[in-house]
């Protein structure tokens, strides 16, 4: 009798498609009672080249002149711009040098990320997608050295180009995409492929109706010999990626418009029979959606590193608001219901900060960024989300004035209302928060999962090593570390209390794990809500570990009052773990207006000014 499998129809597709490589980074170890130290201790925070840093002054001085105002009414990014960007070699940051490129690290194109985030989304994503997950990324992981020697020179020196992966009814199921590739075969050998589809939400793609931005494309598509394979549920499902040129005939693109990040070029290709040469697909037929994947894994490290400009722009305008603005004879960031805001943005900020320099360091040494990367994703957009309607709350009735009537009254002019429009459609792109916390979950329990696919469809032995599995993490799970205070004497003692509950969470989630996995077996992928509850505990350690390992950097610890912000974010990340008994809690409350208090009078006087560090300010403009 056959066995049933555990994964059917699409969810089958992802499976096969998944990296099944162990994961070895940080936070898996966070599901299995062991937190992973020593990938925190074994590095610093990366240090920026002298020519990143020379670029990124001019890079700077050249962004300065954007009037982001105009890019949201006009719905376009001045071509002087691109011009003098292309001409920086702004598109090339990532491509290496001996094909045009910059070839700067993932922390230094961070860095300028965290630059374009400060000042206007549209230029941020139009650069991001550029390089993070159009052309140049795929073809870095998986194209040959004559796809290479083709076309990044071309890239770097400003040609724009884009990722078509997503379709009208298609967005995270990937599996499902429609677009196809049809053979072309001569003397039983594919020499090429009739590109047939539609594609949707497409960044870089579109100038304006019928017209390309981009002048490649990576496009996903299914491949098959004949088009009726696509309504066949028993036909074999490969997927292949191919560089497109979108000045091949059978191209045509339609712009779409947004309520935010205005000036965006973002649209709907369609392909008509375009034919595609053989020597255009990127790595094998099979491995489409891995690329896919793969590249979704790096590009995601963009948009919270952008999302660090924005809480940057945020805390600066913030603190200059809540000391100027008078109300009920103080200044408004000593009401400890306007303080906590400000200290808020600040721990936020500080944290946002220490997760991406941790990954980008681990980038940087080819480390295992999977989880990471879509940890840094979720936590970025949702901490700058909730800072900047924390900015709109604390502007009042200025934050819905357009900047244009703030500064007919002499004022600065504060885009809170654009930058919450466009701040919000981060927690949907490039993966939603919801897709992302599932897929965590997948990807963190997987060797539960597939433990306990053994035990139902397994050899006798691995029958037999699955239940010692189980029973190692259980005592993994309830006893402590076997070398108490080792990991608290490489952060110093100002952080013991900090690691000790990390190590003591990571025990309890591991217990959790178990206990939902053996309950619930072949249906705990069912279980969202329970899932989404696991990573949420796993988002508030990570952050955690990184803050401790930041701030205790020989370089930070100088840094003034970094003990009290990192103490605080330490304390709201306990909070939301539950970890304190009630009683301490409703101590704590009761001190917690003082200590705001006292935080956001520092913040205000501006000794933390060094966190706003590596934008474009606004009040500047």
């Amino acid at each position: 009798m056959a066995k049933p499998d555990i994964f059917q129809g699409s969810v089958a597709v992802a499976e096969a498609a998944r990296d099944k490589a162990s994961y070895s980074g940080f936070l898996a170890g966070l599901f299995e009672a062991d937190v992973r130290w020593d990938l925190l201790t074994s590095i610093g925070i990366p240090e920026v080249s002298q020519p990143a840093l020379e670029f990124l002054k001019r890079f700077k001085t050249a962004i300065a002149l954007l009037d982001p105002e105009r890019v949201d009414s006009e719905g376009e990014l001045p071509e002087p711009l691109l011009k003098t960007l292309a001409e920086l070699g702004a598109f090339g940051i990532k491509i290496p040098k001996r094909f045009g490129g910059q070839e700067f690290t993932q922390y230094e194109y961070q860095k300028v990320a965290t630059l374009c985030g400060s000042l206007d989304a549209s230029l941020t994503v139009l650069l991001s997608a550029a390089q993070s997950i159009g052309v140049p990324e795929p073809l870095r992981l998986f194209g040959t050295e004559e796809q290479k020697a083709k076309y990044l020179p071309r890239l770097a020196r400003g040609e724009i180009s884009g990722f078509a992966l997503t379709e009208p009814n298609v967005g995270c199921d990937i599996s499902k995409v429609e677009t196809c590739a049809v053979r072309v075969i001569e003397n039983g050998k594919t020499i090429a492929y009739r590109l047939t589809g539609e594609k949707f939400f497409i960044t870089n793609s579109a100038k304006s109706d019928g017209e390309f931005l981009s002048s490649m494309l990576v496009v996903i598509a299914r491949i098959v010999d004949r088009p009726e394979e696509l309504q066949d549920p028993h036909a074999q499902k490969r997927y292949g990626a191919f560089i497109v040129e979108p000045r091949w005939p059978g191209c045509s693109v339609t712009r779409l418009r947004f309520e935010g990040v205005r000036g965006i070029y973002n649209g709907a290709p369609k392909f008509d029979h375009v034919h595609v040469p053989v020597e255009n697909r990127l790595g094998s037929e099979d491995d489409g959606l891995r690329i896919a994947l793969a590249t979704l894994t790096v590009g995601r490290l963009t948009l919270p590193a952008a999302c660090l400009g924005g809480l940057k722009q945020c805390l600066s305008i913030m603190r200059w608001w809540g000391k100027k603005r008078i109300q009920w004879n103080r200044p408004i960031g000593e009401h400890s219901l306007i303080g906590e805001k400000i200290c808020r943005a600040a721990a936020y900020t500080l944290a946002l900060e220490a997760v991406m320099a941790f990954c980008g360091a681990w980038a940087n040494k080819k480390g295992d960024l999977r989880l990471e990367s879509a940890a840094a994703k979720i936590i970025g957009s949702e901490w700058y989300w909730e800072v900047v309607n924390d900015l709109f709350q604390m502007r009042g009735g200025r934050g819905f004035m357009t900047v244009e009537s703030q500064r007919k009254f002499g004022e600065f002019g504060i885009p809170a209302m654009r930058m919450l429009r466009d701040a919000r459609i981060n927690l949907v792109w490039e993966g939603t928060s919801e897709i992302l916390r599932i897929w965590m979950a997948r990807e963190a329990l997987s060797p539960y999962i597939e433990q306990g696919i053994e035990f139902l469809q397994g050899t006798l032995s691995k029958k037999i090593e699955a239940p010692l599995y189980y029973a190692r993490m259980a005592l993994r799970s309830c006893l402590p570390s076997l070398r108490p205070g080792q990991a608290s004497a490489r952060f110093g003692k100002d952080y013991a209390p900090w690691v000790r509950l990390i190590e003591s969470s990571s025990r309890r989630l591991t217990r959790s794990t178990l206990v939902a996995t053996l309950r619930h077996r072949q249906s705990l992928h069912h279980k969202q809500l329970l899932l989404q509850h696991l990573v949420n505990e796993s988002l508030w350690l990570f952050p955690m570990a990184a803050m401790i390992w930041y701030a205790s950097q020989p370089e930070m610890r100088t840094k003034p009052g970094i003990l009290d912000l990192a103490t605080y974010f330490c304390q709201d990340m306990a909070e939301h773990l539950g970890s304190a008994s009630s009683l301490r809690r409703s101590i704590r409350g009761h001190k917690k207006d003082t200590t705001v208090n006292n935080l956001a009078k520092k913040i205000m006087r501006g000794e933390y000014a060094w966190l706003e560090e590596g934008i474009v300010p606004v009040l500047e403009k």
